[in-house]
């Protein structure tokens, strides 16, 4: 399958690469981001046909870039939610709040803008798919940087609640982990750093190609893999497999909590 994909976060890193391959496999593809040059580096490269600058966090700005991309490429079948933050970092009661909420909103008020944007047309048009880049961390409490933890899990959470309210519609929505890649991002910051300094220079040495978070939107943009709507999708998953075991085991992928024992 091919159409008209949008990507945040798509001038550079893991969306770049994403927006590359896409365009490759003969998507027509629009790209976001803060920095134009970036940007029409993209553009220049053939990574993407369309730059459209402009902040993830910013709803008119979201908002003009779906209709600039459904009205200079035709109607948006993908959407990748890929621009990403993580500069919060350390002790919570020694950072600046401003900075830990930004991490929030760039990893989750983003996504959620997409959605917004982006859904109405895929419903009435019934199909369409959204895939967000998540991240393992989301998964359980990670000291050190709550703010990027907490975001992948309101977004884990987020995507779940979605998924529901599309079911019969034909458009599916699923979070991806790319796994540990070297990007700018993976440059953490030194306050994390501080506790964890076995994670210096690991991406480097240790880090996962980017082209694997791009082959893997390739195949759940396909539709093959529609049953994982709403899931935690690892690049390292088996998609047949694992959509013949969500059948028996309705709650794998999602994000669950074991209760604490009820008093009898």
């Amino acid at each position: 399958m091919t159409g008209v994909a949008l990507v945040t976060g798509g001038g550079r890193g893991i969306g770049r690469t994403i927006a590359a391959t896409l365009s490759a496999a003969g998507w027509t593809v629009a790209i976001t981001g803060r920095t134009a040059s970036a940007l029409d580096g993209a553009v220049a490269a053939g990574a993407a046909a369309l730059a459209l600058p402009g902040d993830a966090t910013d709803p008119v700005a979201v908002a003009d870039a779906v209709r600039r991309t459904e009205s200079e490429l035709g109607p948006i079948d993908l959407v990748v939610a890929n621009a990403g933050r993580f500069s919060a970092a350390g002790p919570i009661w020694h950072g600046d709040v401003d900075d830990w909420w930004r991490d929030l909103e760039v990893n989750l008020r983003g996504p959620q803008l997409v959605l917004a944007a982006a859904l109405p047309a895929m419903v009435a048009r019934g199909s369409g798919r959204v895939i967000a880049l998540g991240s393992g961390i989301g998964l359980e409490g990670n000291p050190f940087a709550s703010g990027y933890s907490v975001a992948k899990a309101g977004l884990q959470r987020l995507f779940e609640s979605v998924a529901g309210e599309l079911e019969g519609t034909g458009v599916s929505v699923f979070v991806i982990s790319p796994g540990l890649v070297q990007t700018d991002m993976t440059d953490f910051p030194e306050a994390f750093l501080a506790h964890y300094p076995d994670w210096r220079g690991i991406a480097a040495t240790e880090g996962i190609p980017p082209e694997r978070a791009a082959q893997l939107v390739l195949a759940l943009a396909s539709g093959a893999h529609d049953r994982l709507s709403g899931r935690f999708v690892r690049v390292t998953t088996a998609l047949g497999a694992a959509a013949d075991v969500v059948e028996s085991d309705p709650e794998l992928g999602l994000l669950r909590m074991r209760p604490l024992p009820a008093d009898e």
